[in-house]
C-alpha cells in the first residue's frame, strides 16, 4: 500500500503546524498582556518611591510587550527624572502623535506640553566629516550608525558621555569620546580625513621539498594479450505498477473541511487577540489622563465568539486532515478480467435431423 505524494503530506503537515500556531498564538497574546500589566504595577509602585532607574526598565518592557499610550507616556516621564532629557523629548513626541491619530486630543495637548517644556534643557551633539570623505565611511555614534543625513546637524542626545567612532575600508579608524551635562549646551565632533591604514608585512613563501616528477602514464597492452572483460549492463528496473487516487471525492472534501476549519482558527485568533486588547489601559489617579489608560475590561462576546470559532475550527481540521490523507493515498490498479469467449455454434448433422449445437 503506497502513502500520500510527499508534496501533499508536506502542505497538510505545515497547515497543522499553522493551525497549532493560532491556538497557541491567543494564549501567549494574553500571557503577554499579563505581563505588561504585572510590570506597569511594578513600575508605578518603584516611581512612588523615587526608584526610576528600577522603574523605567520595567516600564520598557511593558510597552513592548503590550504597547500603550498610557505606558508610553510614563516611560517619558521616567526617562525625564533620571534626567535623559533627550529619550523623554522624544518619547513625549510619539504620545502626542500616537495621541492624535487615536483622537484623543487631550493627552496630545499634554505630551506637547510636556515635550516643549523639556526643549530648553537639551543637550545636542554635531558630527562632522570632511567633504572629500570616502564613500564607505561609516560613523557611530555610541554604536549606533549615524546616516550621512544626519552629519552636519544637532541632534538632541542625553546627558552624559558620548562617544563617536568613523571608519573605513584601508583607513586607520577614528574614536573620540565627549561629555555633554549641561542643559541647553552643544559639542561638535569633527571627524579628520582618516590616515592610510598602515601596510602589513608580508611573509616570503615557505620553501618546501621539490615537487615529485610526474608518473609515466601506462603502456598500453601488448598486441595478442587477453583484455579485462567488461562489465554486462544491469537489467532495466521493474516497471512501477499503475496507481490511482483512493478516493479524488474524500481527498477533496477533507482538503475543504481543512481549510474551513483554518480560516475559523484564523478569525477565532484574532477575536481573541482582540478582546484581550480591548481597553487595555492601567489605572490610576483621575486627574492626569495618562494614567487612566489601563482597565484590562475585556469584551465577553468577543472572547465568546473566538473560543466557538476556534473549537469549531479544530474540530473541522480534525475531520478534514484524515480524510484528506485517506482519499490521496494511493492503491495499485487492479487489471479488470476478461471473459473466456464460448466456442462458435455447431452445425450438426443425421440421417434424420439437423440442428445446432454449442457449449455455454
Amino acid at each position: 500500500m503506497t502513502s500520500l505524494p510527499m508534496q501533499h503530506l508536506g502542505r497538510l503537515l505545515a497547515l497543522a503546524m499553522f493551525l497549532a500556531a493560532l491556538v497557541g498564538g491567543g494564549r501567549d497574546a494574553r500571557a503577554d498582556t499579563a505581563a505588561a500589566q504585572a510590570l506597569f504595577d511594578a513600575a508605578r509602585q518603584l516611581m512612588a518611591q523615587g526608584k526610576h532607574a528600577e522603574a523605567c526598565p520595567k516600564l520598557e518592557e511593558s510597552q513592548r510587550l503590550d504597547p500603550g499610550i498610557g505606558t508610553q507616556f510614563n516611560l517619558a516621564a521616567c526617562y525625564e527624572q533620571l534626567g535623559r532629557t533627550a529619550s523623554a523629548w522624544s518619547t513625549f513626541l510619539d504620545v502626542a502623535g500616537a495621541a492624535k491619530a487615536a483622537g484623543q486630543l487631550e493627552r496630545e495637548k499634554v505630551a506637547r506640553q510636556r515635550a516643549t517644556a523639556l526643549e530648553p534643557k537639551l543637550v545636542r551633539l554635531t558630527i562632522t566629516a570632511p567633504a572629500d570623505a570616502p564613500a564607505d565611511l561609516q560613523v557611530k555614534r555610541d554604536g549606533a550608525l549615524v546616516g550621512r543625513a544626519q552629519w552636519g546637524t544637532p541632534v538632541p542626545v542625553d546627558p552624559g558621555q558620548h562617544t563617536v567612532e568613523a571608519s573605513a575600508a584601508g583607513r586607520s579608524p577614528f574614536v573620540k569620546t565627549v561629555e555633554v551635562n549641561k542643559a541647553g549646551a552643544s559639542e561638535t565632533v569633527a571627524v579628520p580625513p582618516l590616515a592610510a591604514a598602515p601596510a602589513r608585512a608580508t611573509a616570503p613563501p615557505a620553501s618546501g621539498p621539490a615537487a615529485p616528477p610526474p608518473a609515466r602514464a601506462a603502456a598500453p597492452p601488448a598486441s595478442g594479450a587477453a583484455l579485462a572483460p567488461v562489465a554486462g549492463r544491469a537489467p532495466p528496473p521493474p516497471a512501477e505498477p499503475l496507481t490511482r487516487r483512493r478516493s479524488k471525492g474524500l481527498m477533496v472534501t477533507g482538503i475543504v473541511l481543512t481549510s474551513i476549519g483554518a480560516v475559523a482558527l484564523l478569525g477565532g485568533g484574532l477575536a481573541l487577540a482582540a478582546s484581550s486588547g480591548t481597553d487595555s489601559e492601567y489605572t490610576g489617579e483621575p486627574p492626569d489622563p495618562f494614567e487612566e489608560e489601563f482597565g484590562y475590561e475585556e469584551d465577553a462576546s468577543a472572547e465568546e465568539a473566538g473560543v466557538a470559532l476556534i473549537l469549531g475550527g479544530v474540530v473541522f481540521a480534525g475531520v478534514g486532515i484524515p480524510l484528506a490523507i485517506i482519499g490521496g493515498r494511493k492503491v495499485p490498479v487492479q487489471p479488470e478480467k476478461k471473459a473466456a469467449s464460448a466456442p462458435p455454434p455447431e452445425l450438426v448433422l443425421g440421417p434424420r435431423y439437423a440442428g445446432l449445437r454449442w457449449s455455454m
